[in-house]
């Protein structure tokens, strides 16, 4: 959101607190739109119709962030596509342009240890790039949002 947003942001969150019996102070608004403004206010408002809907108490940043989450690729989708890729032999070709699925397979030996790999052996694999997927989804998360803070590892020095 853009700071010409922040009337209507403003509005919703207020609304929300009313409907939920909740009074918010002024810095309450401000941490609620240093935490929020960086999503879209149609998304934003979206996300607050189906949160009114379904949270029992005043919604807090986390719980939209949680819907934010929910929205992604979930780790077994994405070891899906990764196997498609290598069972096509398109891996041949270059990689999935995936960031985040390709580094996980590089990570687990490459997509030619996935098409070789005998199918009733394949979920240890899958469960190693299960385990890295998720150390990466989250640490790329923090990462993006905190970059002043994060130290990230150079490879190619």
């Amino acid at each position: 959101m853009v700071e010409a947003d922040k009337t209507d942001f403003v509005k919703v969150v207020m609304g929300f607190a009313e409907l939920k019996g909740k009074q918010l102070s002024l810095p309450a608004l401000e941490l609620y739109w240093a935490a929020l403004s960086d999503w879209d206010l149609i998304q934003f408002k979206a996300a607050a119709a189906h949160l009114l809907k379904t949270c029992e108490f005043m919604p807090t940043p986390k719980d939209f962030e949680d819907l934010r989450k929910a929205g992604r690729a979930t780790a077994g989708e994405a070891f899906a596509i990764a196997v498609a890729h290598a069972a096509s032999s398109a891996y041949r070709r270059g990689v999935t342009g995936v960031d985040l699925i390709d580094r996980c397979v590089r990570m687990i030996g490459g997509y030619g240890a996935i098409a070789i790999c005998d199918e009733d052996k394949l979920h240890f694999l899958e469960r190693r790039f299960v385990e890295h997927y998720g150390a990466l989804e989250d640490a790329e998360e923090v990462r993006h949002a905190l970059p002043a803070i994060s130290q990230r590892l150079r490879l190619d020095a």
